[in-house]
């Protein structure tokens, strides 16, 4: 990648747009594989395996959470950076109106 990256600010909302999509569509999913690991940490609990059933669980869970998380702050960064942008060129153009 070069110095000179110019993202159109269409492009940085369409593309928080599309994180905050991705949030929306895999929540059902992330929901289920939490509850199945949850489940199945439960089911394996007296077996040998269980702590280590217990602590992937956990531990995905946790994961999982923290994909979510992060790709809504990213779209929330996306569109401030936009918004900054959009700002920073009103200013620019009016620094040079009546020129």
């Amino acid at each position: 990648m070069g110095w000179d990256l110019n993202i159109s600010a269409g492009e940085l909302r369409a593309s928080a747009g599309a994180a905050d999509s991705l949030v929306t569509d895999l929540q059902p999913f992330l929901r289920k594989a939490l509850a199945d690991l949850t489940d199945a940490s439960v089911t394996f609990r007296d077996w040998t395996a269980g702590p280590r059933m217990a602590e992937t669980s956990d531990g995905w869970g946790s994961a999982l959470g923290t994909l979510r998380d992060d790709l809504s702050l990213h779209a929330v960064g996306m569109r401030m950076l936009a918004d900054g942008r959009d700002i920073m060129e009103q200013d620019v153009i009016s620094c040079f109106r009546g020129w």
